[in-house]
């Protein structure tokens, strides 16, 4: 017993050399509270990085303990995994975020298209608006109207349809949904000077849109390869910018945190169902869904399942975030603020700190990428384009 715990301690000091950590666990039954304790205290650990974990078991520890390798793995996944909404988004979408991230790049790459890689917002004294696309922003449509000097103005890509069909120009759009669906949102004539913030692995409708696109560094493992690259070999800063959300309010939030004392006001956005309906008019959904619709199953009725009158998932997700950054951040509703003076011009030059250039080759990704172990890269996916992209 004694030559065991030797060599145990061997091996943590062997570890410790190299800048890594070594847990023992012994007994039957793990206090894995405890082991998760230990490892959020560890300096200099985000708890971002408790997601990247993943559970490596020999082959021959699982023939011989397979009900104690079932406890751990399930009490291990509890603990240290994301699940619930974050687990079902990944299964969902990470073959589409991977061919997208490619895709993407390759199209910016070969046709020599306008894009931006974001890394900050730095002006003072802006009043920031987030137009989303519930109901509630055809009630505050007049407001927005006459304020809109007042405002530097962030539509989401669902309301972009009403708010161009009203005569309101926003200064970017924001789409971060990879989707095929997002298409819908864009099958209007936009101005093609208006900047779409987006990433990589957004929608690849939007990459073949004349406007200039601004990419957001996500997080995404793709990302985070690229943003090591842009740093050791170009010597730029690709700041991430995290989403607790999952949402494109917020995105925003995050993006223009940097914003000296920033008001942010916000419209249309509730995630609920209101007034008989899931959104306003002119949204991408109408033209989804107009083809189904006939004399017995209204539009109302069929888009009103997107959203019901109960906050659930995501959406809950969603809305608690924003209440707590409310109540922390002077984030306000634009139709709860009609009373105050907005007459006040906005002035801004040059905030936007960004900087342009190609992403680094597509075997330096690839070398990275076939590396991750996160689950949230497709394998095969990703192959499949690297055979392609580099024969």
């Amino acid at each position: 017993m004694n030559e065991f715990r030797g060599e145990v301690q061997n091996l943590e000091n062997l570890a410790k050399t190299k800048g890594l950590s070594v847990f023992l666990i012994t007994g039957n039954s793990p206090n894995w509270f405890e082991l998760k304790t230990k490892v959020q205290n560890l300096p200099n650990t985000s708890p971002s990085l408790l997601s990247k974990w993943n559970l490596y078991i020999t082959p021959s520890y699982e023939r011989f303990f397979s009900e104690l390798v079932v406890e751990c793995r399930t009490n291990f996944q509890s603990q240290f995994v994301s699940g619930g909404v974050n687990q079902n988004t990944i299964q969902h979408f990470r073959r589409l975020w991977t061919h997208n991230y490619l895709k993407n790049r390759i199209s910016l790459l070969s046709e020599g298209k306008n894009f931006e890689w974001f890394q900050s917002f730095t002006s003072k004294k802006m009043r920031v608006l987030f137009v989303g696309a519930s109901p509630g922003l055809e009630l505050d449509l007049k407001t927005i109207q006459t304020e809109r000097q007042s405002f530097l103005i962030f539509a989401s890509d669902t309301a972009l349809g009403y708010l161009l069909f009203h005569g309101v120009i926003p200064d970017y759009i924001v789409s971060f949904d990879s989707g095929r669906g997002t298409a819908y949102h864009f099958l209007l004539e936009i101005p093609p000077h208006i900047p779409i913030f987006t990433w990589l692995g957004g929608s690849a409708y939007i990459f073949d849109l004349p406007n200039p696109k601004i990419l957001v560094n996500t997080g995404h493992p793709l990302d985070q390869i690229l943003e090591h690259q842009f740093r050791e070999k170009k010597g730029q800063k690709w700041p991430h910018y995290p989403n607790a959300s999952l949402n494109l309010l917020g995105m925003v939030l995050s993006i223009t945190d940097g914003i000296e004392d920033r008001e942010f006001f916000v419209s249309g956005v509730s995630y609920l169902a209101e007034r008989g309906k899931s959104h306003c008019n002119g949204t991408g959904y109408e033209r989804f869904y107009l083809p189904e619709t006939n004399r017995k199953k209204s539009l109302e009725l069929t888009t009103k399942r997107l959203y019901s009158g109960e906050r659930k998932g995501k959406n809950q997700i969603a809305w608690e975030d924003f209440r707590k950054k409310e109540s922390l951040s002077g984030v306000q509703f634009l139709s709860e603020s009609k009373e105050k003076s907005l007459q006040t011009k906005r002035d801004y030059t040059d905030f936007l700190q960004s900087f342009q250039g190609f992403p680094p080759s597509l075997t330096d990704l690839a070398k990275w990428a076939n590396q991750d172990q996160s689950g949230i890269i497709h394998r095969k996916t990703l192959n499949i384009w690297l055979r392609f992209s580099l024969s």
